[in-house]
């Protein structure tokens, strides 16, 4: 659909608000210090941020970026929805943290930043809103310095597959063709006055290596994990502690995957 960009950004600007306080995010304890990384993106970058300067692709409201930040990170972050970099900013305020946000369909970042960076960062349900990954990869190519890496951690393909019963397969697993949906909640709580439209796209694991590969990066790291670190799907069970697994198929699929990439 050539109005992804306006549905998207209306959807996820309604999100942004539901989102900032929900138990979810629990933004209250994350400003008293609490940590909103996970343990897959914690164990792939750098045990010591200080002095990086990181980009961070598809930021939402700032969370997570802003967690780098206390870690000693330069960042700038990027977002689409208008909403979510105001309340990015307003975070940074909050916390006294410096960072830089950057409002903007992430195709188009070359038009508003031009600069190297020690690490690319993107996490958990960004690239679904994207309908070229060719076009992603170069862009994460373009803002890695030489020798800089690219951290990528997101739900599996396989998640998305099903039937709302998890009984059959819906989508092809290959299918490049936009997914439309009329939705009404978010995987939040206190989202349900959240509704709208969503465009989105199914993107095998295969096509999201490939993509970056084209681009000269190199593969260093890639692996599945056969579970959510957030409980953000319907009839989700906790098996252990942020790890949760989905309850009709346990251990059976991988939920999440990992990857880092190096610039030579």
């Amino acid at each position: 659909m050539d109005d992804y960009l306006q549905h998207n950004r209306a959807h996820w600007n309604a999100r942004t608000a539901a989102h900032l306080h929900s138990a979810f995010y629990d933004v209250a304890g994350w400003l008293k210090g609490e940590e909103s990384l996970r343990e897959i993106e914690l164990a792939l970058l750098p045990p010591d941020l200080t002095g990086l300067r990181i980009l961070h692709l598809q930021c939402h409201f700032g969370q997570d970026t802003l967690s780098l930040a206390r870690r000693g990170a330069t960042v700038t972050g990027v977002d689409l929805s208008d909403a979510a970099i105001a309340a990015a900013q307003d975070l940074a305020r909050q916390t006294g943290l410096a960072a830089r946000f950057i409002c903007c369909n992430l195709y188009s970042l070359p038009d508003h930043l031009d600069e190297p960076f020690d690490l690319v960062y993107t996490s958990y349900g960004t690239i679904g809103w994207l309908p070229d990954l060719d076009r992603w990869a170069a862009i994460v190519g373009r803002y890695l310095r030489p020798g800089g890496q690219f951290v990528f951690v997101e739900f599996h393909p396989f998640v998305w597959l099903w039937n709302e019963e998890r009984t059959a397969i819906q989508y092809p697993y290959f299918s490049r063709e936009a997914i439309v949906e009329e939705v009404s909640g978010s995987y939040t709580d206190r989202s349900e006055t959240v509704s709208g439209t969503m465009v989105s796209w199914d993107h095998p694991v295969s096509a999201v290596i490939t993509a970056l590969l084209d681009q000269g990066l190199q593969l260093q790291h890639f692996r599945e994990y056969d579970y959510s670190p957030y409980d953000c799907f319907p009839n989700a069970v906790e098996v252990t502690p942020q790890r949760w697994h989905l309850k009709e198929l346990a251990g059976l699929i991988p939920l999440t995957y990992s990857l880092v990439c190096l610039r030579p």
